[in-house]
């Protein structure tokens, strides 16, 4: 006659294998996802290695300061308005009074910002190497004419 008796120690060990098998896969969902969170919160390298050269505008001369600068491509420059009066910084030679205050390097792509108003700023990133004269619309008769040399 067969013994309907359950040995408990079995039927116990038996379903803690499981839990434990359950236990460890939470476990390893949660540090997935909590080395996942940790790299999104780190900065991110490109940004990082590339700050932005920057070139104030003033209302007085030397407009631009500085006047000059040489970056490399890839470079970002931020033109920053200190001034009280809208300024801009512009390659498109349509809009230069003097032909001679605007030149790029054959390939780039003309650049405006637009009017600039006192405190803010305008940033553009230089991806062809080569010379670019640039200008303030509203203040090119005065001298605001500034250059920037983009190098390999």
């Amino acid at each position: 006659m067969a013994s309907s008796t359950i040995d408990l120690r079995i039927a116990a060990a038996a379903s803690r294998k499981p839990r434990s098998r359950i236990i460890i896969r939470i476990a390893i969902v949660i540090a997935a996802l909590a080395a996942a969170a940790s790299l999104a919160l780190l900065p991110d390298p490109a940004k990082a290695a590339s700050n932005p050269v920057v070139i104030q505008m003033a209302d007085k001369k030397p407009f631009y300061m500085p006047e000059n600068v040489a970056i490399k491509v890839g470079d970002t420059v931020k033109w920053v308005n200190d001034g009280q009066t809208v300024h801009d910084v512009s390659t498109t030679a349509a809009n230069a009074q003097n032909s001679k205050d605007t030149s790029m390097p054959k390939g780039a792509t003309p650049f405006d910002s637009g009017f600039i108003p006192p405190g803010g700023d305008y940033s553009y990133t230089f991806t062809v190497p080569g010379t670019y004269r640039y200008f303030c619309l509203p203040h090119e008769k005065a001298g605001m004419v500034g250059v920037v040399v983009v190098k390999k």
